[in-house]
Order: C-alpha cells, then structure tokens, then sequence
C-alpha cells in the first residue's frame, strides 16, 4: 500500500512538470500567481476536509513545529530551486536534486536512527546515477541555438540549498507523522505555502501583465487538485508506512514521469541512452526497497 501511494505521488509531481509549462506559457500566469493559486486551491480543499473529518486542537508547541516544516517546504525549497534554476543550467540543477535521497538517507540516519544498510545505499547511488543519465543525455542532445543559463557559484549553492530543505523535510515529516495526522500536516503546508508566496503574486498581478486564459485555469486547478492535495496526501500517508530514507527514493522516478509525459504530450524526444537510465532508475528504487521473502521456521 505505501508504495502504491508514493507511486501515485511521483505520478501527480511528474505530470506537473507539463502542466506548469501549460499553465506559464499557454495559460498565461506568472511563477508567483501560479504558485499562489494553487496553494489557496490546496487550501480550500484541505480545510473542507478537515471540517468534515474534524481535527484535535493544536497548542503553540503544535503551531511551531507545523509552521517549521511549512517554511522548510513549500517555503524555502520553492524559493532556492526557483531562485538557483536561474543561475545554472537545468541539468545541473536536476543532478544537484537528485541527491535528496541520499541527503535524506544521511539525515534519517542521524536524527531518527534509520538505517539504509548496504543494499540501501547501492540502490540511492544507482538512482543518482540513473538520474543523471536521463538529464546529461538529453542536454547532450540540445540544439545548439538553445542558450543555457551560465553556471555560478551562488546557483549551485541555491539549488544544493533546495536539496538540503528536501531532506529535511522528508525527515521532519517522517517525524511529524507519528503525532499527526497527513490531512492536518498537508494543510499546513498549504496554508503556510499561500502565506508565503501571496505578497509575491499581488506583486505580479499588480504589474497587469498577466494573459490568463482557459488553458491556465485548467492547469492551475489540475496542480491544485492533483499535486498540491492528492500527492501531499499520498505522500505524507506512505511516510507513516515506510522509512523516510525510502521514501525520498521514489522522487527519483518524476524526471522518468516527465520525460515520459513531455514525450506523449508534448513531442519530446526520449534517446536509448535516457531510456536506459530511466530503466536504471528504476531498478535502484527497486533495489533499495525490496525486501526477499523469509523462508518460514
């Protein structure tokens, strides 16, 4: 069952790769308003559920930890990838992400006393590798008229800042999880997320240059719905289940979903050299989760 939820999540995160294209290019709307939308969606979704299910009372110690974890992600993992994807290229940034696992690992193992164990390791190393294949090869195969964001220092650091909040956060929510439940964590997340980026968005909408159209709409209420509710929730439900060291290893699989889906949606090409490292990927998940049968007594 947790695997069939982390599943579900890195569908939901991968396809909104394709969406959020739709919705920054055809649709019209800017980072900020975007992001803006989708948490007051998230939210008001949330909320409703949290009425009708109904939830305990949360104490100033409560609304400190939840105001933590909702700074460390949406907040500050939104901002330093944003912000660092500007200064290097993409496919670094992509490599440099692709460390959350391991970062998790190493984080999990300090603080919550998790441990990963040999095969654990082999499987975080294979999907780090498997990762940077798909990204290296397809940047490899970029037309030359296409311009690169110039590497810098203070970009790497960004992105390896995200990176660093990822892991956290993974660990924090692991933690959390054990005294409260996914629908409360999720919506404080969303909350905080909305608080966050909302003076950002004003800021846009307050230049009037946004087009929004259909196209936008529909992409905003897809990211809304589908990853800022269903995959949060998968997500931090599977983390009540699973180890968060393993858990983080499944983010690897959403640059394979998103190649996947630009190839079928969008007409992008996938070469065998990124099918191979898709299928590596995949098979470092694989390694690092599977556990053999006991024989009985």
């Amino acid at each position: 069952m947790q695997y069939l939820l982390l599943i579900i999540a890195c569908l939901f995160w991968g396809s909104s790769f394709v969406a959020t294209r739709y919705a920054l290019t055809t649709g019209g709307l800017g980072v900020f308003t975007l992001l803006t939308g989708r948490f007051i969606i998230a939210s008001l979704i949330l909320i409703l559920l949290l009425l009708i299910r109904g939830w305990r009372k949360l104490n100033g110690k409560d609304l400190l930890r939840l105001l933590a974890i909702g700074i460390i992600y949406p907040g500050l993992y939104f901002l330093f990838e944003t912000t660092g994807l500007t200064r290097i290229p993409a496919f670094l940034a992509s490599i440099i992400i692709a460390s959350i696992p391991a970062l998790t690992g190493i984080i999990a193992h300090i603080f919550l006393k998790e441990r990963m164990g040999l095969r654990g390791w082999g499987g975080t190393l294979l999907s780090v590798i498997g990762v940077a294949l798909v990204v290296l090869l397809a940047n490899r195969e970029m037309p030359s008229t296409v311009q690169q964001a110039p590497t810098s220092v203070v970009g790497v650091l960004l992105t390896g800042g995200a990176a660093i909040m990822g892991a956290v956060y993974i660990t924090l929510a692991r933690h959390l999880t054990r005294s409260y439940q996914p629908l409360t964590l999720t919506t404080a997340q969303s909350i905080i997320g909305l608080l966050l980026f909302l003076p950002m968005a004003s800021l846009e909408l307050g230049r009037g240059q946004l087009n929004i159209n259909l196209w936008g709409l529909i992409s905003l209420g897809f990211l809304g719905i589908g990853v800022s509710v269903v995959a949060f929730l998968s997500f931090n439900k599977a983390l009540t289940m699973i180890e968060a060291s393993k858990a983080s290893l499944f983010l690897n699989i959403i640059p394979v979903i998103s190649f996947l889906l630009g190839w079928l949606l969008l007409g992008e090409r996938m070469n065998p050299g990124q099918g191979i490292g898709a299928l590596v990927v995949i098979g470092g998940v694989l390694l690092a989760t599977w556990s053999p049968a006991k024989a009985p007594a």
